[in-house]
């Protein structure tokens, strides 16, 4: 089935429409009178596309996007009104393309430059210039490999750390596996009734528990830290619980209450390309939240939520009123399932999670 592709254009002022993909830039010019009329002769559209912060001029730089992003669905414009004459190439115009070659090196695209500009430069300027936009390519791909090159260090020591938990032998587990079953603590990735082996829970979170297998696959939030118990206790013993509430983050100063955790949808929505629904969260802890607190949708939900960002101070029992948003959801669905769920906690400005885990149920009815 082919993708349905849009644009999203916005102005500096935040005003966006959503339109199909255009075939050539000259359809693109076009879309884009339509929404915000060009009425100066001595004016012109500057389309900077988001991504890549690159602006695109003519067919070819519109070829270009279109190729490197055909597997997106939206691909998101700034449409800029500048005048004609104002012909200064912004460091967004260089090209660079994100390719492996076989020795898995990085590729740099040399940056274009107008060399016919009507102001010239002198060479020297010019070379200091091609300089710095290569400095901050270099520095940018950098970031990139640091980035991969964490996360498959992470991998191979999870690895790691799961090969030497599989050496226990098949007679040891037979042996331990009647002593190991927490009785009516269930699992809240799987739903199993009474935890079989080992148990993990969760120290920051008021009653959250993983069986062995799920706490492998489960990505609960990183904030987090998780306790390995391996044999059932009789009852949650004083420091286990004092523990506990250690390691809360400071949840009797900052807490939230959110008014409806039921997401309803129609049926049909399912083949819409965005899904999103108001709630109302309430801080009802005795600390004001400051601007940049966000609520976010945590790694092991059903479907992934956009985060959201607080941007005025929200005072003791002040109230707040974020969109659910879900997109590219279609791929998550499940043709059987129509019930499905999502986690969200708060945050502070300090990328601190703060307050109980928020666990909405997204249903699709009739």
């Amino acid at each position: 089935m082919d993708i349905k592709r849009v644009i999203k254009l916005r102005t500096s002022q935040g005003f966006a429409k959503r339109i199909d993909f255009p075939k050539n830039f000259e359809e693109l010019l076009q879309k884009a009178q339509t929404f915000i009329p060009l009425e100066d002769s001595t004016k012109r559209y500057q389309f900077m596309e988001e991504k890549a912060n690159r602006e695109i001029t003519n067919q070819d730089d519109f070829e270009l996007m279109s190729k490197e992003y055909e597997t997106e669905k939206t691909i998101k414009i700034l449409v800029n009104i500048v005048d004609k004459e104002s012909e200064e190439i912004p460091l967004s115009k260089i090209v660079t393309k994100d390719e492996k070659d076989e020795n898995n090196k990085i590729n740099l695209i040399t940056p274009k430059y107008d060399l016919n500009n009507k102001k010239e430069e002198k060479e020297e300027e010019h070379e200091d210039k091609i300089k710095n936009d290569i400095k901050e390519l270099v520095q940018s791909k950098m970031k990139d490999l640091e980035k991969n090159l964490i996360q498959d260090i992470y991998q191979s020591i999870k690895t790691q750390i799961n090969v030497n938990e599989e050496k226990m032998t098949q007679s040891q587990i037979i042996q331990n596996q009647s002593e190991m079953i927490h009785k009516n603590i269930k699992c809240d990735n799987c739903g199993m009734e009474s935890i079989k082996g080992i148990r993990y829970k969760c120290l920051h979170c008021q009653n959250f528990n993983l069986c062995s297998n799920c706490e492998q696959y489960c990505e609960h939030d990183p904030n987090h830290i998780m306790i390995k118990i391996r044999k059932p206790l009789k009852e949650e013993d004083e420091l286990l619980m004092q523990m506990n509430k250690d390691f809360k983050y400071k949840n009797k100063d900052f807490n939230y209450s959110i008014r409806n955790k039921d997401i309803k949808f129609k049926m049909e929505a399912k083949d819409n390309y965005v899904l999103a629904q108001q709630v109302t969260v309430e801080n009802n802890g005795n600390e004001p939240w400051k601007s940049g607190a966000a609520f976010k949708c945590l790694p092991d939900s059903q479907l992934h939520g956009k985060d959201m960002k607080i941007e005025t101070k929200i005072n003791q029992k002040g109230t707040v009123n974020f969109d659910i948003i879900f997109e590219n959801f279609k791929d998550s669905l499940k043709p059987s399932l129509n019930e499905y769920f999502v986690y969200y906690q708060m945050f502070n400005s300090n990328n601190e999670a703060f307050g109980n885990i928020t666990k909405f149920r997204v249903l699709f009815q009739n």
